[in-house]
């Protein structure tokens, strides 16, 4: 029975395609293949119903197999034609171009640089897709600078798993009274930030927070964005909050630290006088952003440390004051790449969009540091800085610019050249 079957099916598909003697062998083995299939297929199922046909639910399951098969009969036979009908125009193929050379000279198969051709144009497309979900992970310029335009100086969070302080407490801890209601206080207060700060606190840890800092004009730290990780202790505002830089491992001003350390009077971390310090009832949390801003990251840093101090206005003083500047300036566009790698949560939309917004800015100011304008000042010297900045500027720049590019930023590529 079987091969009469595969005589009549031989003996349609020759009549539909006209074929000669030479290719009724290979659909021979195409019709042997089907028949061997439904036998086995028939074979496996009656051996199965024959020793779970006492499952309902398999009855169940193999009626709706039966249902499949009968819907896709008529299928098959068609899959068995559009088969031969390929192998046709393969073999009519290869007949007539049977060898090519490929562009090393090597005799390949027409199969094979069909074959070829096709895994390219997957490869190109699996590219396409994985850029097409690059820029979908920071979206197209127009949406990173609307969620940065968006994103809301103050706002209360969850997530807190990458806060330094994160470990100084628990949600479980239960503050006094007095505690608490101060908190809320300085959450009242910090609703109203100017533009260059921005702070995130925690709903089940009120204890932490954390707050971004946007360099000024006419400072080494021009267009960067600092972070600070703050802690308010149990007897707060008894005594000042804990501060904790996200250096990336910089020193990049005498009153912050490499280990994060924030050296500042207010925050009874450094000398100063009576109203210089902490003064609980009086002091806030803001006051302590605004004095880390204006009073750390300022033009001449250099100042900062007190042994330097009365240095101030001697032409040696100003000297050292603009190499400490250039020296600052370095770190500051390090920060920026490191801050970029590793934005911290809930700031995501700020850091990318910050730099989206900023980056030409940024870089037209480093075009302007290697001609030799003065790091904090907008007027050309004419000459290259003491320490070579003209050099190291142009340098890093090359990474800035492989780190704007990588966050999607576009048109600052003729920068690295």
């Amino acid at each position: 029975m079987g091969s009469s079957v595969a005589e009549r099916y031989i003996s349609q598909i020759s009549k539909y395609f006209s074929l000669s003697r030479s290719y009724k062998w290979a659909l021979v083995c195409l019709g042997c293949v089907y028949i061997c299939g439904f036998v086995r297929k028939r074979v496996f199922f009656k051996s199965s119903s024959a020793s779970k046909v006492d499952n309902p639910s398999l009855k169940g399951m193999k009626k709706m197999h039966e249902q499949k098969n009968g819907s896709t009969s008529s299928k098959s036979t068609f899959s068995s034609l559009w088969l031969a009908k390929k192998f046709l125009s393969v073999k009519k193929l290869v007949k007539t171009h049977p060898l090519k050379k490929t562009s090393s000279g090597k005799i390949t198969r027409i199969e094979d640089v069909t074959l070829n051709q096709d895994s390219r144009k997957i490869k190109k497309s699996s590219n396409v897709v994985g850029t097409s979900s690059n820029i979908k992970q920071h979206g197209n310029n127009e949406e990173v600078l609307r969620k940065y335009r968006k994103f809301k100086k103050f706002d209360i969070v969850e997530d807190y798993s990458d806060h330094y302080y994160k470990g100084s407490n628990s949600e479980k801890w239960q503050p006094p009274r007095n505690w608490a209601k101060k908190i809320q206080e300085e959450w009242r207060v910090l609703m109203e930030l100017p533009d260059t700060i921005f702070v995130r606190v925690y709903e089940s840890r009120m204890d932490l927070l954390r707050a971004v800092i946007k360099g000024a004009e006419g400072t080494p730290y021009h267009d960067g964005i600092f972070f600070f990780d703050i802690c308010f202790p149990s007897d707060y505002p008894n005594v000042p909050p804990n501060v904790h830089y996200h250096s990336g491992g910089l020193r990049i001003n005498p009153n912050l630290y490499e280990n994060g350390r924030v050296c500042l009077s207010l925050l009874n971390t450094w000398s100063g006088g009576k109203n210089e310090k902490w003064r609980p009832g009086v002091s806030t949390m803001l006051q302590v952003l605004v004095s880390i801003q204006g009073l750390v990251l300022n033009a001449k840093p250099y100042f900062n440390e007190p042994g330097f101090a009365h240095s101030r206005g001697s032409a040696n003083g100003e000297y050292q004051s603009m190499i400490y500047n250039e020296s600052t300036l370095i770190y500051s566009l390090k920060t920026m790449v490191y801050t970029m790698k590793n934005p911290p949560k809930h700031f995501e939309d700020l850091v990318i969009g910050h730099f989206h917004d900023h980056a030409v800015t940024i870089l037209t100011l480093c075009k302007g540091y290697i001609k030799g304008v003065e790091v904090g000042c907008c007027v050309n010297r004419g000459e290259k800085g003491a320490n070579g900045l003209g050099k190291n500027v142009d340098r890093y720049m090359r990474k800035l610019v492989r780190a704007f590019t990588k966050i999607g930023v576009k048109n600052v590529k003729n920068f690295a050249s």
